[in-house]
């Protein structure tokens, strides 16, 4: 990787060079060594490297666990959908944290959440049946690894759905068999929505990616393998911590070219990206001589792929025995290309987005993304579509000749509003004047920027040498736009007020009591009595209403508690009210065993919580575990002992946590209704509709022929309480 250089602060200021060109903006590293172990380092590098412990603010992590408490209580109340959005937001949350390798403590906590959101999102997605139309890429392909019969989502013969090889031309080995003939079966139905959304976004970026991949010497068609990876979305995100359209992780992007720090992540870039994308795809097809191994190798690394086919003494990718997902991926891109060059045939009517245009300037000096698109009469939003990489809205300092994006058209008027731009005037930095004591831990937390993002700007080398009266230049607002800056706070303080308990709400257009109810987990008679309220139809936009609900900051049937100084187990089951030997069976400890500080244990919420023994029959999953006994994956797993969640065996036994000793069948409570089929109904919007799963509804009633709903046709569902 070209290595980078700390410029003097005065170079930060230097006078605004435009450059005009319409060509793509590519990577620095276009093919770096692909067995490289990492790039080569600066000294940016190297200082990233040793602070990696103060690149976030602390606080971010407290957001992430506000919104992942929420989706626990609201999968609890089998509100599907609400939990489907907090967990999205706890996820994307993370997405954007700095977690750089070697930073143990933040790995550590990193990794924790993530796993333990996962676990808890997947019985979401089973809860739910079918995807949202914005679900992440991980949903999507979770949901698909979950489904366990694709018969009884058969919508028709095999003779019916395969494609007419004779209209429709490939330039990838594209295979019919039966898993790809499931991969079809699945985006028609459970994940319908979210392929028309992915479909409809491609349109956005197909031209200009199949370009770059026509330049590159490969075939057209690896285009739609950004539908599986992340649905032709430049933030996506997955659960393997990797991002953008083509879904790098950190350090295969550093491999070929994609550069990240505070400021900015080529890989949300959708040039830069493509084009490591095609270097990438280059190097393993030239490896494994095979594209359905390639693109293998692609989603679960060469190594596990090569090591697989040696052990195994097979080349052949539809005979290999590897990860479910990897086993999962080709198909689903080979689906996903059948579905996408003839949508209208798989029941997809698709109005595509209008292609991605923009004109291209150089700027030497960081400017502000709301500024700019002002200055230009366009919006926020489309400078920051255009430039999905800048992760401030801003773009970043001691990067001479950066290259923006603008609306097309705009460049004249660019370099007419601009001309004589001084960065210094701007409101994006302040100067601060080093007093006795100040650290750069202290001004880091002052001003909610990383240490690293401190010393890159003031050309720092040494974090423990600050000199009373030295002048530091520092990114104000916690180097954000004021309004990206607003809208966050914004966001953590909505999700505090759902945590914290009673708190004042302001009625928007459109709002009922009914809908507020379900928001904000209470009733509509606990609102209407709270504000004291003669009608529940007549609330107002503006009004102020006091809203109700019960603490979720447990997320569960227990809590978690750290041990302090001087705590045994006899004074903790005191100061909880539960009993010692329940205290002692939830954590599987002996009355022997002497307490750590900063030992975690569970503690029951309260003394109707009880744990009974579960023993594990065929097809049994954690996840399903605790969707059937109002549990979450995560207290199962701690309660057990399992290093391995998704490893658990027929006839093993489990603790498993209910209310009430009412755990002790395994059974929802619930209650039948009868639904009559109306015009235009089909088995997905019905499941949609009532947040129950298309398998379910055929087994609940029999469907031989699930596409063919009659009108008036009763169907039974079962609804939870």
């Amino acid at each position: 990787m070209r290595k980078r250089k700390f410029f003097p602060l005065s170079l930060i200021f230097i006078f605004l060079f435009l450059g005009c060109s319409k060509e793509l903006i590519r990577p620095r590293v276009v093919n770096p060594p692909p067995q490289a172990k990492s790039p080569s380092r600066s000294s940016e590098a190297t200082i990233d490297s040793n602070l990696s412990a103060e690149t976030t603010p602390r606080d971010e992590f407290e957001e992430v666990e506000l919104y992942y408490a929420l989706g626990v209580a609201a999968n609890q109340d089998g509100r599907w959908l609400q939990a489907q959005d907090h967990f999205e937001e706890a996820l994307e949350l993370l997405a954007n944290l700095d977690i750089e390798e070697g930073d143990s403590l933040r790995e550590l906590r990193f990794e924790r959440l993530l796993n333990e959101i996962a676990e808890d999102y997947k019985i979401t997605l089973l809860g739910l049946g079918v995807l949202s139309e914005e679900s992440s890429i991980s949903a999507f392909l979770q949901r698909f690894q979950d489904i366990e019969n694709f018969k009884a989502l058969q919508r028709g013969t095999v003779e019916e759905i395969e494609p007419a090889k004779q209209k429709i031309t490939y330039d990838m080995p594209i295979e019919w068999n039966q898993r790809v003939e499931n991969s079809i079966i699945y985006f028609q139905t459970v994940a319908r929505g979210a392929v028309e959304t992915y479909l409809k976004r491609s349109g956005k970026y197909k031209e200009l990616m199949q370009r770059i991949i026509r330049e590159k010497g490969l075939p057209e068609d690896l285009v739609w393998l950004c539908l599986v990876e992340s649905g032709f979305n430049p933030k996506a995100y997955s659960w393997a911590r990797a991002v953008g359209p083509w879904q790098f992780i950190a350090s295969t992007g550093r491999n070929y070219g994609l550069r990240r720090n505070w400021w900015y992540d080529e890989r949300r870039d959708f040039v830069k990206s493509t084009y490591a994308a095609c270097d990438y795809l280059t190097f393993l097809y030239n490896k494994f001589k095979s594209w359905p191994l390639a693109l293998a190798a692609y989603n679960g690394g060469e190594g596990r792929v090569e090591r697989e086919m040696k052990k195994q003494k097979r080349n052949n990718f539809w005979k290999l025995r590897l990860r479910k997902q990897t086993e999962n991926y080709v198909p689903l891109y080979m689906a996903a290309t059948i579905i996408a060059k003839d949508p209208k045939r798989y029941g997809f009517d698709v109005e595509y987005d209008e292609p991605i245009q923009f004109d291209v300037v150089e700027v030497n000096q960081p400017m502000d993304l709301k500024k700019v698109a002002k200055s230009l009469g366009s919006t926020l939003d489309l400078l920051k579509e255009l430039n999905p990489e800048l992760r401030r809205g801003v773009t970043p300092p001691n990067y001479p000749g950066y290259k923006l994006r603008i609306p097309v058209g705009t460049k004249k008027l660019f370099v007419q509003k601009f001309k004589g731009y001084d960065a210094k005037t701007s409101g994006l930095f302040v100067e601060h004047k080093v007093k006795k004591g100040q650290t750069l831990s202290h001004l880091s937390h002052r001003y909610g920027v990383p240490i690293s993002a401190i010393m890159e700007l003031n050309g720092l080398t040494n974090r423990h040498r600050l000199s009373i009266g030295q002048r530091l230049i520092i990114p104000a607002n916690g180097g954000t736009t004021a309004k990206t800056n607003s809208s966050d706070v914004s966001a953590s303080k909505e999700a505090k007020k759902q945590i914290s308990g009673t708190f004042t709400y302001t009625v928007k257009k459109g709002d009922s009591l009914s809908e507020l109810a379900l928001k904000f987990n209470t009733t509509p008679g606990d609102i209407r009595q709270l504000n004291k309220l003669k009608s529940a139809h007549r609330i107002y936009v503006g009004q102020k209403l006091n809203i109700s609900q019960a603490s979720l900051s447990s997320g569960g049937l227990f809590k978690e508690h750290i041990v302090k100084r001087g705590e045994n187990l006899s004074y903790l089951a005191k100061k909880y009210g539960v009993s010692l030997s329940s205290l002692m069976s939830a954590n599987n400890l002996s009355s022997k065993h002497i307490l750590k500080v900063g030992e975690r244990l569970l503690i029951p919420v309260s003394s109707d919580v009880t744990l009974q023994t579960y023993v594990v029959k065929k097809g049994d999953t954690v996840s399903d575990l605790a969707l059937r006994f109002g549990s979450s994956a995560g207290e199962i797993k701690k309660l057990n002992d399992l290093t391995n969640p998704h490893r658990i065996k027929k006839g093993q036994k489990l603790k498993i946590p209910t209310r009430n000793g009412n755990g002790d069948k395994g059974k929802t409570n619930g209650r039948w209704i009868t639904y009559v089929v109306k015009k235009g109904d089909s088995l997905w919007n019905i499941a949609k509709a009532f947040g129950v799963l298309i398998e379910k509804l055929i087994q609940w009633n029999n469907l031989g022929a699930p596409s063919k709903l009659q009108v008036g046709e009763k169907i039974r569902i079962f609804l939870t309480n």
